[in-house]
């Protein structure tokens, strides 16, 4: 790093403070910052914004909610407080998609979308797709709209609809025509305790689902059942120790080949990225 010791000193106290908070990735989010905050003209007053920075970063404010953006799958995406900022958990989706042989022209719906990181990352990697974004939130909504609208300088392409899911009137347009539903809903059951970035700063519909942290869950496999082709492919995350409940969830609802994929490779000190994966049956 060019900085001056000035400089050099405020980073090396910073590092301090953010191993006393107890941050996860202090090199990680300590880079981040002065690429953010200290690269530029003004160098007193990126200083100043700097230590700004690091005392929300130590008060456990999310990293991206203090630079707001976040870089997904190749994605600079951006976001703010309000809208649950992507995990690279999720990239273990877009693994599976890749190895995927789905029809030119197939319509995919990404359900819970927040600010869009896994949609736009499908329109990016199959951009002969038809991708649909679906959020609810009008925080989380207001993101994903400015960043399909940013994505589309680049030639990614995709659709924002705000609804939501337990309507499902909303979906009577794409009855039978999706084949592919992707969803990382929240999935934390009420009460359980998390890191402060999720519990105290995230919003909390992004984060919680009932009582054992599927309600939601639910409500995407009864709609998939209603608007995927037969033979259609439904995705969803969730904790590693609702595995088995999410699998019956797939069973019952006429789902075969249901599977269960964990990515070490994804998965990060913050938590395991898993997903259940099954295709309706083509009687369907």
């Amino acid at each position: 790093m060019s900085l001056d010791e000035r400089e050099q000193h405020e980073v090396a106290r910073a590092r301090q403070m953010l191993k006393a908070a107890n941050v996860w990735d202090v090199e990680g989010d300590l880079q981040a910052l002065v690429d953010r905050f200290l690269e530029r003209n003004n160098r007193a007053r990126a200083l100043y914004e700097f230590k700004l920075a690091v005392s929300e970063r130590c008060n456990r404010i999310p990293l991206g909610h203090i630079v707001g953006a976040a870089e997904f799958d190749q994605l600079p995406l951006v976001i703010g407080s309000g809208v649950f900022i992507p995990r690279q958990h999720s990239t273990i989706i877009h693994k599976w998609l890749d190895k995927q042989q789905l029809d030119e022209g197939s319509r995919v719906l990404d359900l819970c979308a927040g600010s869009g990181a896994i949609g736009l990352a499908i329109a990016r990697r199959r951009p002969d797709l038809v991708v649909t974004c679906v959020e609810f939130d009008d925080v989380a909504a207001h993101y994903l709209k400015r960043n399909i609208a940013r994505m589309a300088c680049k030639g990614i392409k995709a659709n924002a609809v705000q609804a939501d899911i337990r309507d499902t009137a909303m979906f009577v347009p794409f009855a039978g025509q999706v084949a592919l539903i992707v969803a990382n809903p929240p999935y934390v059951p009420l009460g359980l305790e998390l890191l402060p970035e999720w519990s105290s700063h995230h919003p909390q519909a992004s984060v919680y689902s009932g009582g054992d942290g599927l309600e939601l869950i639910r409500h995407i496999v009864e709609l998939a059942v209603a608007v995927l082709v037969p033979g259609g492919w439904l995705i969803i995350e969730h904790g590693v120790d609702q595995a088995s409940a999410v699998c019956q969830l797939f069973q019952q609802h006429s789902f075969t080949q249901v599977e269960v994929i964990i990515d070490p490779a994804a998965s990060d000190t913050t938590g395991i990225a898993v997903m259940t994966v099954g295709r309706l049956r083509d009687d369907c």
